[in-house]
């Protein structure tokens, strides 16, 4: 099973497994998260690319 690379939890993969268009492997829940930090298409994607 992969891990999130977020909370680093286990992920289900036929359940939870959620793959962004940036590359990033996550949790459905953490994908909700992600969404507006995503340096692809969120919104505030500066905000993560200064935390890199």
């Amino acid at each position: 099973m992969p891990a999130c690379n977020l909370c680093r939890r286990q992920i289900e993969p036929r359940t939870d497994l959620r793959r962004c268009e940036c590359g990033l492997v996550m949790h459905e829940r953490c994908a909700e998260k992600h969404r507006r930090l995503c340096p692809v298409h969120g919104e505030d994607r500066w905000v993560a690319a200064l935390e890199r």
